[in-house]
């Protein structure tokens, strides 16, 4: 399995009250592969770790230069008004939080792992603004490459107003720092662009970071992320919030298709994949991954 250079260490589920993880077994007992929080002290559930090739995390959680950058987080920084998307409480807006309500269906299944869970975004008096029903699917499908696969519907419980702020992720991720562009590591997406300025802002199918970094046992490794947005997601291709410090996040749920309204009953759709492989983009077949994925 991905992460493990150490004998059989096969995967297992592990759910307890307040985290769906998967880790490894036999020599390997806490080595957590994968983490989802679903009931933490946070705000709302968030996927802390994505364990890469090296051994070690491809996702920064938390920096400590944005409390709310949970690894891997939904969230909006404006529903009727309401602060979905900041961890600290703000003097300019009022707070809501998403909550877990319940694993409607758990995979246990190895190599796949995942879930389909019900949420309620709810309002500072406890309101229901919006339910989510959110899927999450892990493949942990061979020594050099996984995918986690992410699928959430957003139904409107009363009429809602989006504001545009670029305080949006549907979802995001904070890559590790060896990933990073300042670090040595690579942002490229599937137009050719390398670098921020090429990236952020512009549409893509996909972005990947990838960059060395000492792994386990001191071994040297290259590893990467990469993010897919599907092309039946609204207004796809996703134009992209990628910055070199780490966060990345489709625009459409970044900005929330520019911010706009929601009738109540009214829902919309939008369908990721998060590919974490050995390599550069080039080495690692991104686009390979990518067009497979569409098949």
């Amino acid at each position: 399995m991905i992460g493990f250079d150490q004998g059989n260490t096969d995967p297992e589920l592990l759910v307890d009250d307040h985290t769906f993880a998967v880790r490894g077994v036999d020599e390997a007992v806490d080595f957590v592969t994968f983490a989802y929080h679903y009931r933490s002290g946070a705000r709302r559930p968030y996927v802390s770790t994505l364990v890469g090739p090296s051994g070690r995390n491809v996702l920064e959680c938390t920096p400590a230069d944005h409390a709310h950058h949970l690894g891997l987080w939904w969230g909006h920084g404006d529903v009727n008004g309401v602060d979905f998307y900041l961890e600290h409480e703000r003097v300019d807006m009022l707070h809501g939080r998403i909550e877990h309500v319940a694993f409607d269906e758990v995979v246990d299944d190895a190599p796949w792992f995942g879930f389909d869970e019900s949420l309620e975004w709810r309002g500072p008096d406890g309101e229901v603004m919006l339910t989510e029903r959110r899927i999450a699917l892990l493949h942990l499908a061979d020594d050099n490459w996984y995918t986690l696969d992410l699928d959430s519907t957003f139904s409107a419980s009363t009429d809602l107003t989006f504001g545009d702020t670029k305080e949006s992720v549907m979802p995001g991720i904070r890559v590790a720092e060896p990933l990073v562009t300042y670090a040595g590591g690579v942002m490229t997406n599937s137009e050719g662009g390398v670098g921020e300025n090429a990236c952020m802002g512009k549409p893509a199918r996909w972005i990947d970071r990838s960059g060395h970094r000492r792994g386990l046992w001191h071994k040297e490794y290259t590893e990467g992320v990469a993010f897919f947005d599907h092309p039946e997601n609204p207004n796809a291709p996703a134009t992209w919030f990628a910055r070199d410090y780490g966060p990345l996040s489709p625009m459409p749920g970044h900005h929330f298709l520019g911010g706009g309204t929601l009738a109540a009953d009214e829902s919309l759709r939008f369908r990721h994949r998060i590919l974490v492989h050995r390599g550069d983009v080039n080495d690692g077949d991104v686009a390979g991954h990518y067009a497979r994925w569409l098949e």
